[in-house]
Order: C-alpha cells, then sequence, then structure tokens
C-alpha cells in the first residue's frame, strides 16, 4: 500500500507538530483514560523502528497511524498524524494518540523481533 505515490513505510516522517493537542487530553472525552503528553506522542511517531499503516477511521483519508515506542514513558503508543503537504514531505501534524492495544504492542513486538 502507499500514500501519495510513497510506499507506506518510506514515507518521510521527521517532524510532528501539534497545533491542537486537545485530542491528546483522552480524560475530557473518555472518563478514566489517560492523558497523552505532545513530547511522548511525538517521540513515539519518530521512534526509528515505529510501524507506519493507514487509517482505517479516517474520514478524508489523509491521516495515518503510527505504532511507536516512547521512551520516555516507556509505552508503545498509537499516534495518529496527517501531513502538511502532498506528497508528504517529512513534516506531520499530530491529531491524536492514545496508548497501544494488547494486540497493537504484540504487532509492535513481533516486528521488532523479526528485525
Amino acid at each position: 500500500m502507499d500514500y501519495d505515490g510513497i510506499a507506506l513505510d518510506q514515507l518521510p516522517i521527521g517532524e510532528v507538530v501539534w497545533s491542537d493537542p486537545t485530542h491528546l487530553r483522552r480524560s475530557l472525552r473518555y472518563p478514566g483514560e489517560e492523558d497523552i503528553a505532545t513530547e511522548h506522542a511525538t517521540e513515539a511517531a519518530l521512534d526509528p523502528d515505529r510501524l507506519v499503516g493507514a487509517d482505517p477511521t479516517s474520514r478524508t483519508g489523509e491521516t495515518i497511524r503510527i505504532i511507536g515506542y516512547s521512551p520516555s514513558v516507556h509505552r508503545v503508543l498509537l499516534v495518529v498524524v496527517r501531513p502538511e503537504e502532498h506528497p508528504p514531505a517529512g513534516r506531520w501534524e499530530g491529531v491524536t494518540a492514545r496508548p497501544a492495544t494488547r494486540r497493537e504492542r504484540q504487532i509492535y513486538v513481533e516486528a521488532q523481533e523479526a528485525r
């Protein structure tokens, strides 16, 4: 699968900016959920071992999902981003992030073991 003619695993992701980090405040929408700090979401998105995939829930078709590790919180996170330009040139806007599910963590670990 590709994005603007670029293979998902080859997308340039060099910077993530958060113009509206409200979506990282998960506790506002989901009582009992934990909030994600922008710096932790950014670390996960920039993880050199990240996994990049299409976002099946995207309303616009522009967002991608990244499963990556944030060393600051010792957690695997799922981060949703969209490019600032087409084709993507490396700068992405953060949309939201959350802790990875058990299955997403398993996929991440298995991918690391396969490398």
